[in-house]
């Protein structure tokens, strides 16, 4: 009886230790992570329910292959197309906690430049795991795909989509023209709002080898004025717009100087989304920037 009682036993245990694992895997599963301002994240298991409060976290999470754990994001959170049916709760500049809470998510994914940091304290303050993104640099980029890839269990692909990024920032500095130009990036149209070299559009431009007209302003999305633009007299003026299709209100003014043959237009969901994507943006600033045929 003993016998047959230690086998059971012994069988038994055989078949917990794989349970056993299955636990370790999804409690405690993971070291901590610090977000971008420092803050530690630790989950208890793999993350199920996601908040994206940024369309750049958004793109992110897919990248990392789990779009579909996202439970809630924000406006103009549109890409991929399958992002688009995911609801909304507000905007990254505004978001109701109450919202964020009834959806019980396991992390909430955040941007730090939005202006919901108040938001953000209470849904910390409320238990809620909460990761901070904000990349300072272009390379921050990639750290940040490999953080959150090991905080929803993508560790590898994280790893994956981090190489390729620097590979790609290593590619591009390398493939283009020596030759600077002076470029004005204007970022959006209803004031001369651009970039100085802090910023990673800023950053991206001088990986383009341009030579950014307001670089040296002391904010990193400064307003400038039309003379300001017009007396630096910029071999290039780069638009980001919002579809192809898109007709700046600036665009007659810029022509009416003869800068037809200067003006170059950029998607701005792939150059001013601090995401995988921005490869791409910046593949395509380069391209814009450094064509030939530019009216000097």
């Amino acid at each position: 009886m003993a016998v047959a009682e230690a086998q059971n036993c012994k069988q038994s245990v055989k078949t917990l230790v794989p349970f056993f694992f299955a636990v370790f895997a999804t409690s405690g599963w993971a070291a901590p992570v610090f977000d971008d301002a420092g803050n530690e994240v630790l989950l208890e298991r793999i993350p199920g329910r996601i908040v994206s409060l940024a369309p750049h976290i958004t793109e992110m999470l897919f990248e990392l292959g789990v779009g579909e754990r996202i439970v809630a994001t924000v406006d103009h959170s549109d890409f991929p197309e399958a992002a688009q049916k995911i609801p909304r709760l507000g905007s990254a500049f505004s978001v109701s906690v109450e919202s964020v809470v009834a959806l019980d998510p396991d992390i909430v994914f955040v941007w730090q430049t939005g202006g919901s940091q108040k938001s953000v304290q209470q849904i910390r303050a409320l238990g809620y795991p909460v990761y901070v993104n904000e990349a300072p640099t272009l390379g921050a980029i990639a750290d940040s795909l490999q953080r959150m890839g090991r905080l929803v269990g993508e560790h590898q692909r994280g790893d994956e989509l981090a190489a390729e990024f620097r590979q790609g920032l290593i590619e591009i500095g390398s493939s283009v023209p020596k030759v600077r130009r002076l470029v004005f990036f204007q970022i959006a149209d209803a004031q001369l709002y651009t970039v100085n070299h802090e910023h990673l559009i800023g950053q991206a431009l001088a990986l383009c080898h341009a030579d950014n007209v307001f670089g040296t302003l002391p904010m990193t999305v400064p307003i400038v004025s039309y003379e300001s633009v017009v007396a630096a007299n910029p071999e290039v003026v780069v638009v980001s717009v919002p579809f192809a299709e898109y007709v700046s209100p600036w665009d007659r003014r810029w022509a009416s100087l003869g800068w037809e043959n200067r003006i170059r237009r950029i998607d701005a969901s792939l150059i001013t989304r601090p995401g995988f994507r921005m490869l791409e943006g910046m593949k395509n600033l380069c391209h814009e920037v450094n064509k030939p045929g530019i009216d000097t």
